[in-house]
């Protein structure tokens, strides 16, 4: 199930590309998914495995803000 939400969040993102509210959407709900990472591996006192999902929060928002930006 996570597989198919990344592949989907990176679909939309392509997708995105050329239809900007989807990219918009897809930016949301990756941004949103990586969070949730972030929030699992704190739950789990796992602070070996929360840089990763840290970066890749920080990673994610660039497309959400550019979207924003560019509309």
């Amino acid at each position: 199930m996570l597989a198919l939400l990344t592949f989907a969040g990176a679909a939309g993102l392509l997708i995105g590309i050329f239809y900007r509210p989807l990219g918009i959407a897809a930016a949301l709900g990756v941004v949103l998914f990586f969070i949730g990472a972030v929030t699992a591996h704190l739950r789990a006192k796992d602070v070996k495995g929360l840089p990763m999902p840290l970066v890749l929060v920080l990673v994610s928002t660039a497309p959400l803000v550019l979207g924003f930006t560019t509309l």
